[in-house]
């Protein structure tokens, strides 16, 4: 008597069950398709932004940051009343583009004409 190789009928069992289908009975596929067509599909609506499209700056130097907060590095410095583009806020912090076509975070406390 041969020894059973259990290994290869592991790997036998294991591909039958993976190209076999499932057997769905007609009840089965009703239900299936009542909890597909019950559910919603949900669309985000847009928020709409509150964030002037300009601000200029207040202190006498205000640093633009690669990235909001403290820890990121200083990538310029701006004077007393330059205008800014503002795009974006996150937290106290806002992204702004210079006159001179930079992009980066400052303190939104040192930019004046936000909320």
């Amino acid at each position: 008597m041969k020894p059973i190789n259990y290994l290869a009928l592991l790997f036998f069992l294991l591909a039958c069950s993976l190209t076999t289908p499932p057997t769905v009975s007609n009840t089965d596929t009703q239900s299936v398709n009542k909890i597909y067509l019950a559910t919603p599909t949900l669309i985000p609506t847009p928020i709409p932004h509150t964030i002037p499209a300009a601000c200029t700056v207040t202190a006498q130097t205000l640093h633009l940051r690669n990235c909001a907060g403290l820890h990121c590095t200083v990538i310029d410095w701006l004077a007393h009343g330059e205008e800014l583009v503002v795009h974006e806020k996150d937290h106290e912090w806002i992204q702004v583009t210079t006159p001179t076509g930079k992009t980066g975070w400052v303190y939104s406390k040192y930019c004046g004409g936000l909320p």
